[in-house]
C-alpha cells in the first residue's frame, strides 16, 4: 500500500505512531509506504517551526505532549510548563526523526518537502505526481482564509521588524495570538519583565508607543492556573455524576445548568447571577486591564477564585465529557456559541504570558481592547477558524464527491477513524473536520480516538489478503485478527490442533459494541440496556462478557438457559424469548427470576398457571398491525393483549415491560411498532419498566459503499456466482448508519401519535431494551478451514475444497456477502491466477461454500487455510449440522496478547 499523509505537524506524527505500533503489534504481513508531504519539519510542522520566535510559548502544558520520546517536558528537562514552542518542536522533530530509526520492516517512510496544491482521484490519489491508494489530511491551520486583513501583516507568516518603534501599531484580535504580537514587539526587541508573580517592564526604546487591540468583545482571556498550582489541581465534586448529566442532557440549558452547579461547587461563597452572567458572556464590567489584573491575581493565588475561573475550570475538567456527548451527533443548538463563550474564560493564556500582558499595560505600551472594526488593523492576529475553508484540500475532496457534508448540520461525513463516509481510504482528522468531532486539540492525543482507529483502519485494508472474489467485497478487519492471520504457523497450530473447521472467538469486541448502544441511550437521557442474543453464537466466552460487563443475555431454549445460568449471570439480567416454551423450560425460568416473553395470551395464562403463586416477570410479546408492518408469527396484536390485561392477572404476575420481535433492520419500522407498545404500556397494570425491541440493531461487514454497489450492480447478471445465483435473499453487508447512530436516530425520531421517541421514554419513566446478536459480536470471530484438494467439476470448472460443510458458515441468507482471506501454510505455491468456487464436505452437488467465484492471484496449494472473518454473529452456529456424522467445528478464544488460543467452555465439558 501507498498511503500519502498531507501535512506533517503533531498529528501526523502520531498518526504514524499509532501505525507504527499496530503494525509491530499484529506483525503484519503487509508492506506500507508513507509519504509525509510537509514543507517545514516534520514532526513540528509549522506552528512549531524552529525559526519561530522564541518568546513564542506554549500555551498548554508540555508534560500532555507525548510521544514514544516521552512527553515534552522530560526531552527538554526543563521544569517550565509552558516552554517556548519551538523548543516543543525541537523535540517534536526529534520523535519524528526516531520514529523513523525505529520503524518496523514492513512499514517505510519518506518526507517530501513539496507542498500540495491539488488532489486528483482517478483508480489512485493523483498528488504531486504521484500515485497513492490512501491519503490522510492532517493540514492544521489554514495559513489563508476568506476573513483573512490581507493589506495587514500576520505575525506567523510576516516579519513584524518592518512595524516603526514610537509609533502606535493596531492590532486586530486581543487573543493567544495577539500575546504573541505583544511579547514580539516587547521582549523581541530587548525589553525586559522582571519580578516574580506580577511583573515589571523595563523598555528599550525599540517598542511601539502604543500597541492597540482591536477586537468585537473588547476584553482579554481569562488566564488559567499553572498546572501544578493548588487552585488547577482543585477537584470537581461529583465529577462522575456531573459527567453522566451531560451525557444525557439533550439541550443547552440543561447543559448550562450543570456548568453552574459545578462551577458553584468551587466557589466558598457561589453567586449563581455571577456564574450565569460568565455563562452567557455578559461578565465584562467596562475596564479590560482591571479584569485581566484580578485574573492573573486569581491564577497566581493571590486573589481569591472568582466566578470566571469557576466556570472556566468546571468546562476544562469536564471537557471530554462535553466533547463525547456533542461529537458524532446531533447538533445541541446553542452549544457552538456558549463554546466560543467559555474559550475565551477556560483557554486563555497561562500566568506566564498573562502577566506579560499586564506589565506592558502597566507600562502603558498595551491598551485596553477597542470594540471597533478590525479593517484598519495594520496586524491581523486572528487565525483561521476550525472547519472547512473554500480554498482547502477538503474543499477539492468535497467537490470531487469523495466527501460528504450532510445537508442539514454541514458537517463532514466521517466515521469513527476520521474516513470519509464515501470513501474510506480518504480520511481528515484535526481542524477541518472540527464540525463533527468537536474540541480538537492538535498536541492532545487522548482526547479523541481518531487517529489510533485510522492506524487500524489502514493496517486492515493494507493487509495482504491472497485471495479476492472476482467481485470483490473487502472485509473489515480487527487489529486481533490481523496479528492471527498475520502468523500462518500459528494458524497452521491452531487447525492442527482442534481439527478443521475451528471457529475463533474474540469476546472483548461485546463490550465496546455494547457500549455504543449505551452511549447513545444516554446521550438521550434514556437508559439503554443491552441483552446479548445467545442464539447468534454458542461460545460461552460472549455470555462471560456480558455478565462481566453487567450487560444481560437473551436466551431461547432449555440449554442456553441452563448454561447462562451455570456461567453466573443473575436471573434478573436474562430474558427468555424462545418461540417455543415448553413447561420445563418456563418452569426453570419461573425458579429464577428470569424475565419471560410471553408470545401469547395462551403462553401467559400457562406461565401464570406454572407459576403457582410464585412471583414472575412477563413481557407481552406485540405483533404490529399487518396493514402497518410485514405479518410476523411472532407476538399478538396490541388490541388483543390490552383485553386480556383488563382480565386481570394473579397478583404474582407482574408485566415487567413489552417485548417486539421484527423482521428487518429499518429504524423506522421500530418506530412504527413502538406505538403498539407504547399503546400497551399505558395500559398496562402497575408500572412496567421497560420496552425491549428486540435486535435487528444493524451493523456493516465491509468498509466500502463502492464494492458494495458494483456487487449489487452485477446481481442483475451474475455471472460470477454459483450457477447464476441471483442472491436474492441477503443481508446488507455494507449499510449505513450502524449500531450506536441507529440508535441515535431512532431516539431522535417520532414515534406515530407519541411524539419523539426518546422523550416518550422519558416521560414515562421506561427503559430501552435490547437484544442485539449479529452486531454485538461484530468484529468477533474468524473460521479457519483447511484447503482439502483443488480440482475441476466435470465441465473444467475450478473447485477448491475446504475440510468444513456449507452449513459452518451459513445464516438464512442465500450466501456471505464478503471475501475470505488465504493464509499460506503449504510448503509449496501453485495455481497462480486460479479462479474457482470454495466448496465443502457433504456429499451434495451444491455443497459450496461461499457462492461467489474467487480469484487466488498467488496461487493456493492443498494445505493451505481459509479464513472467513468477521463471523461470529450467526454465521458459525446458526445452522450448523453435523451430517455424515461429521463433528461439530471446535470454539476457541484468542488471546492477542499472548496469541494463544483455549477451548472456549462450550467445547470443554
Amino acid at each position: 500500500m501507498k498511503l500519502a499523509i498531507i501535512g506533517g505537524g503533531p498529528r501526523a506524527l502520531f498518526a504514524l505512531e499509532e501505525l507504527a505500533q499496530v503494525v509491530a503489534e499484529t506483525d503484519l504481513n503487509a508492506s506500507i509506504e508513507v509519504t509525509v508531504f510537509e514543507p517545514g519539519t516534520p514532526g513540528a510542522g509549522w506552528v512549531y517551526r524552529e525559526e519561530q520566535s522564541a518568546h513564542w510559548r506554549l500555551n498548554a502544558p508540555s508534560s500532555i505532549v507525548r510521544t514514544n520520546l516521552g512527553n515534552a517536558a522530560e526531552y527538554l528537562d526543563t521544569k517550565e510548563a509552558f516552554p517556548p514552542r519551538r523548543k516543543v518542536g525541537q523535540f517534536l522533530a526529534a520523535s519524528f526523526e526516531h520514529l523513523l530509526a525505529n520503524l518496523p520492516p514492513q512499514l517505510r517512510v519518506r518526507h517530501s518537502k513539496k507542498q500540495v496544491g491539488t488532489i486528483e482521484r482517478g483508480e489512485q490519489w493523483q498528488i504531486e505526481g504521484e500515485l497513492f491508494d490512501e491519503v490522510l489530511l492532517t493540514t492544521g491551520h489554514q495559513h489563508h482564509w476568506a476573513g483573512e486583513l490581507r493589506q495587514a501583516l500576520h505575525p506567523y507568516f510576516d516579519s513584524l521588524e518592518s512595524i516603526p518603534a514610537n509609533q502606535p501599531v493596531r492590532v486586530r484580535g486581543a487573543a493567544l495570538t495577539f500575546i504573541d504580537v505583544c511579547l514580539e514587539l516587547s521582549e523581541g526587541r530587548g525589553g525586559r519583565f522582571e519580578g516574580e508573580g506580577l511583573l515589571e517592564y523595563h523598555p528599550s526604546g525599540k517598542e511601539p508607543s502604543a500597541i492597540i487591540p482591536l477586537s468585537r468583545s473588547g476584553r482579554f482571556m481569562e488566564v488559567k492556573p499553572a498546572p501544578d498550582s493548588a487552585l488547577a489541581a482543585r477537584v470537581l465534586p461529583d465529577q462522575e455524576f456531573l459527567e453522566g448529566e451531560i451525557a444525557a442532557a439533550r439541550d443547552i440549558d440543561t447543559i448550562k445548568a450543570i456548568l453552574r452547579r459545578a462551577a458553584a461547587s468551587l466557589l466558598a461563597h457561589p453567586d449563581d447571577a455571577a456564574i450565569d452572567a460568565v455563562l452567557e458572556g455578559r461578565d465584562d464590567h467596562g475596564d479590560a486591564v482591571a479584569a485581566l489584573r484580578d485574573s492573573c491575581q486569581v491564577a497566581l493565588g493571590l486573589k481569591e477564585p472568582s466566578p470566571a475561573w469557576a466556570v472556566g475550570h468546571a468546562w476544562r475538567t469536564l471537557y471530554a465529557a462535553l466533547i463525547a456527548r456533542v461529537s458524532y451527533s446531533k447538533p445541541i443548538e446553542g452549544f457552538d456559541a456558549l463554546a466560543r463563550t467559555l474559550e475565551r474564560v477556560a483557554f486563555g493564556p497561562p500566568p506566564i504570558t498573562a502577566t506579560r500582558v499586564l506589565a506592558l499595560c502597566d507600562a502603558g505600551i498595551v491598551s485596553a481592547p477597542e470594540r471597533r472594526t478590525c479593517d484598519e488593523a495594520d496586524i491581523d492576529a486572528v487565525i483561521a477558524p476550525p472547519g472547512v475553508h473554500p480554498a482547502s484540500l477538503v474543499a477539492q475532496l468535497i467537490s470531487l464527491d469523495v466527501l460528504g457534508v450532510d445537508e442539514q448540520t454541514k458537517q463532514l461525513q466521517l466515521g469513527r477513524a476520521g474516513q470519509s463516509l464515501l470513501d474510506p481510504t480518504v480520511a481528515v482528522i484535526g481542524r477541518d473536520a472540527a464540525s463533527v468531532v468537536l474540541g480538537h486539540d492538535t498536541l492532545n492525543r487522548d482526547l479523541h480516538p481518531e487517529i489510533r482507529n485510522w492506524a487500524q483502519a489502514v493496517a486492515g485494508r493494507a493487509f495482504e489478503r491472497n485471495m479476492c472474489a472476482t467481485v470483490p467485497l473487502e472485509a473489515r478487519l480487527e487489529p486481533w485478527m490481523l496479528s492471527l492471520l498475520s502468523s500462518p504457523q500459528k494458524v497452521q497450530e491452531i487447525v492442527d490442533t482442534y481439527d478443521s473447521p475451528t471457529n475463533v472467538v474474540y469476546p472483548d469486541v461485546l463490550e465496546r459494541n455494547a457500549a455504543e448502544l449505551v452511549e447513545a441511550g444516554k446521550a438521550h437521557g434514556v437508559d439503554v440496556r443491552v441483552f446479548f442474543a445467545r442464539k447468534a453464537n454458542k461460545a460461552l466466552a460472549f455470555v462471560d462478557a456480558a455478565r462481566d460487563h453487567g450487560h444481560g443475555v437473551d436466551v431461547a431454549s432449555e440449554r442456553e438457559l441452563s448454561q447462562v445460568l451455570a456461567r453466573g449471570v443473575p436471573g434478573e439480567r436474562i430474558i427468555l424469548s424462545a418461540a417455543v416454551k415448553p413447561d420445563r423450560l418456563l418452569r426453570l425460568a419461573i425458579d429464577h427470576g428470569v424475565c419471560i416473553s410471553a408470545d401469547s395470551r395462551e403462553e401467559a395464562r400457562r406461565i401464570e398457571a406454572l407459576a403457582n403463586n410464585t412471583p414472575v416477570r412477563i413481557a407481552p410479546r406485540i405483533a404490529p398491525e399487518p396493514e402497518v408492518l410485514m405479518p410476523t408469527r411472532f407476538g399478538e396484536r396490541a388490541s388483543l393483549w390490552i383485553e386480556e390485561m383488563q382480565r386481570g392477572f394473579a397478583s404474582n404476575v407482574r408485566i415487567a415491560g413489552v417485548h417486539l420481535h421484527l423482521h428487518g433492520y429499518a429504524e423506522a419500522d421500530r418506530r412504527k411498532a413502538l406505538a403498539y407498545a407504547f399503546e400497551v404500556i399505558d395500559a398496562a397494570p402497575g408500572q412496567p419498566e421497560f420496552i425491549d425491541i428486540g435486535g435487528g440493531i444493524p451493523m456493516s461487514y465491509l468498509d466500502h459503499p463502492k464494492q458494495w454497489r458494483e456487487l449489487r450492480e452485477r446481481l442483475g447478471t451474475p455471472d460470477f456466482t454459483w450457477k447464476h445465483d441471483p442472491l436474492a435473499n441477503v443481508y446488507p453487508f455494507f449499510q449505513r448508519p450502524v449500531r450506536g447512530q441507529w440508535l441515535s436516530e431512532l431516539l431522535d425520531a417520532d414515534v406515530p401519535g407519541y411524539g419523539q421517541t426518546a422523550e416518550a421514554f422519558r416521560s414515562r419513566g421506561l427503559r430501552l431494551h435490547a437484544e442485539p446478536g449479529r452486531s454485538l459480536l461484530d468484529g468477533g470471530g474468524v473460521i479457519l478451514a483447511k484447503v482439502a484438494f483443488i480440482k475441476q467439476r466435470s465441465d473444467g470448472l475450478d473447485l477448491v475444497g475446504l475440510e468444513m460443510n456449507r452449513t459452518q458458515c451459513r445464516t438464512t441468507s442465500d450466501d456471505i456477502l464478503l471475501d475470505p482471506i488465504l493464509v499460506p501454510c503449504a510448503p509449496t505455491r501453485a495455481n497462480s491466477g486460479l479462479e474457482a468456487f470454495l466448496v465443502g464436505a457433504y456429499c451434495i452437488e451444491d455443497e459450496v461454500i461461499v457462492r461467489r467465484k474467487m480469484r487466488f492471484e498467488h496461487g493456493v496449494s492443498v494445505g493451505d487455510v481459509i479464513a472467513i472473518p468477521n463471523t461470529a454473529g450467526y454465521f458459525m452456529h446458526i445452522l450448523e449440522s453435523a451430517s455424515h456424522q461429521i463433528p461439530l467445528a471446535m470454539n476457541v478464544v484468542y488471546d492477542p496478547g499472548t496469541k494463544e488460543v483455549r477451548l472456549d467452555a462450550i467445547d470443554a465439558q
